[in-house]
């Protein structure tokens, strides 16, 4: 069981992760309260959905592009 500090605690409920030695698994791990972990995972689903969004329409219009050039020559 991983047991916090009183220091740990007072960091964890100012919103900041914690990291905390744990020789049972041969190293440290990282301990975020659960709400601050899901507001984080959703602001990066979001990123990643305007990421992909963005690279669909950038290939669209690479496509129009090229497809335009074909029937445009000159």
């Amino acid at each position: 069981m991983i047991e916090l500090t009183c220091e740990q605690t007072s960091v964890l409920k100012q919103g900041y992760p914690v990291r905390v030695s744990v020789p049972e698994l041969g190293g440290d791990v990282v301990v975020v309260l659960a709400a601050q972990r899901e507001s984080t995972e959703s602001v990066l689903q979001e990123t990643l959905d305007e990421i992909r969004e963005k690279a669909a329409l950038s290939q669209l219009g690479r496509h129009a592009a090229v497809s335009w050039m074909k029937e445009n020559p000159y």
